[in-house]
């Protein structure tokens, strides 16, 4: 009797859409034995990089779904995000990762660097949303029973107004896909989101909007945990 290899993987994590329906259907197909979220900081490990939550956030985030998390402060002296991103890899590794699920759906050079960076750390990247329609992607989502909130928008592309803290609906998806030069999916960085419920959660998480901060480029949505 032979027993099935299972493997373990890690996830690029940032808390959002993409990341957790990549997940989701990494677990369908693949049965892993260990899943490990990888997530990227700020130099001193207060905030996740990718959109603007608290370092916090994540933790609870993943704690909520029962899977391990490895947060890494990603530091300018010393190779950047992409060093920080090995090195992180590299942790995973001794723990006996040998896969990296990402989220990527269609962006030919983010998924050139993912191939690239995984060839030279020495594990196999799985694309599982690559070739999707960004429609599709949300709508997954949310028939999937996913519970998604807007927390950062790009200036000039959409209203804090009108989308900033709203829940991902089949509704809200149908104004973004008619809206000119908006990629449905916020694949191009119109605005990004963070998943506090569905299937893979144990619980949902509980939070309240306490604020909201800009910089030049974006308008945040500042979350506190209840």
């Amino acid at each position: 009797m032979t027993t099935r290899y299972r493997m373990k993987i890690l996830v690029s994590w940032s808390g959002g859409k993409d990341c957790m329906l990549a997940l989701h259907k990494a677990i369908q197909t693949h049965s892993p034995s260990e899943v490990y979220l990888l997530n990227m900081c700020d130099e001193d490990g207060s905030m996740s990089r990718s959109h603007g939550l608290s370092a916090l956030l994540m933790q609870r985030q993943a704690e909520a779904m029962g899977l391990h998390l490895l947060q890494i402060a990603v530091q300018r002296d010393g190779g950047g995000y992409e060093a920080s991103f090995k090195k992180g890899v590299a942790e995973l590794m001794v723990k006996g990762v040998t896969h990296g699920v990402f989220g990527d759906i269609y962006l030919e050079t983010h998924r050139s660097w993912v191939e690239r960076v995984c060839q030279e750390c020495g594990i196999t990247p799985i694309f599982p949303l690559w070739g999707m329609k960004s429609e599709e992607v949300v709508r997954s989502l949310i028939d999937e029973k996913f519970r998604t909130t807007i927390v950062s928008i790009r200036k000039g592309k959409l209203s804090p107004e009108e989308f900033l803290g709203k829940d991902l609906s089949h509704p809200l998806l149908d104004t973004l896909k008619v809206m000119p030069g908006i990629d449905p999916c916020g694949e191009n960085g119109e605005y990004h989101t963070f998943v506090y419920d569905g299937p893979l959660f144990q619980k949902p998480l509980s939070f309240r909007i306490t604020g909201q901060t800009e910089n030049d480029k974006h308008y945040f949505n500042t979350l506190q945990l209840l």
